[in-house]
């Protein structure tokens, strides 16, 4: 239900004003935003209305605590024999690509600086979508699950991408394929987290990190942003690629489990 410009709640996500910044939490698991077309245009909306509010210098895009990431596999290889069982899977497949695809483009053209705060069970696609943010906060219990290689699965949409331009390529081959896991301190020694901090301080140490930014001009946070993002062209290549192999790698489940 809606309460005013930037003022959103329902069952997937709500946002409210926090001081000069907007807090974006996310109830459900962001699969919920990507295959849910009505939610997935109430995020993208809210996010455009944030970011041409003058009233709003930045924004934070926490998991609730109430919710943890789909980290079960036996659900997850129940959801896949389902996805087979669908006569028009491959069309399914492509609406979730292209939801991903505008996900990713959302954050990294936003003009505004972000930060995803993270706590509890961080799922693949999560923490991939939180690497296209400018800052990464975690608490010191969380945990980024890495599981989809055990069900002969590449990682899902940007990850893998990512994991190249922050930790290197070796680095990140060593990872994707014998790590099922990784705490939030053994991410922050990567340099995937800007910071691990307790459950109580995390959207504290957010908000400060943005207020410290903010000092600056918009204009040149905008122009620094625009030279460090990636290019649109390959990150829209690299998901066309791990979603063909995502696809090929769901056929060679089903007939094996057939």
């Amino acid at each position: 239900m809606a309460k005013n410009l930037i003022e959103i709640e329902n069952d997937v996500f709500s946002c409210t004003q926090k001081d000069d910044f907007a807090l974006v939490t996310l109830n459900q698991s962001v699969n919920e935003i990507l295959t849910n077309n009505e939610i997935k245009d109430a995020f993208l909306a809210i996010f455009s209305t944030i970011d041409d509010s003058q009233k709003i210098n930045g924004v934070v895009i926490a998991n609730s605590s109430k919710y943890t990431g789909e980290i079960n596999l036996q659900s997850l290889t129940a959801h896949i024999s389902e996805v087979l069982k669908y006569e028009r899977r491959d069309i399914a497949i492509q609406r979730f690509r292209n939801a991903m695809a505008q996900l990713v483009s959302l954050f990294i053209n936003f003009k505004k600086p972000t930060i995803f705060a993270m706590n509890g069970d961080i799922g693949q696609i999560s923490l991939g979508l939180s690497l296209a943010c400018d800052f990464r906060f975690a608490t010191s219990n969380a945990i980024f699950h890495l599981h989809t290689l055990q069900l002969g699965l590449p990682a899902a949409g940007v990850l893998a991408y990512y994991f190249v331009q922050y930790i290197g390529l070796p680095r990140s081959i060593d990872l994707l394929l014998t790590k099922t896991s990784l705490s939030a301190p053994e991410a922050r020694d990567l340099g995937l987290l800007t910071d691990v901090t307790t459950d109580e301080e995390l959207i504290d140490k957010c908000i400060a990190k943005l207020n410290d930014i903010s000092q600056y001009p918009s204009y040149g946070i905008l122009a620094m942003k625009r030279l460090l993002r990636p290019d649109a062209n390959e990150i829209n290549k690299l998901i066309d690629r791990d979603f063909d192999e995502f696809k090929l790698n769901l056929n060679v489940i089903g007939k094996s489990t057939a």
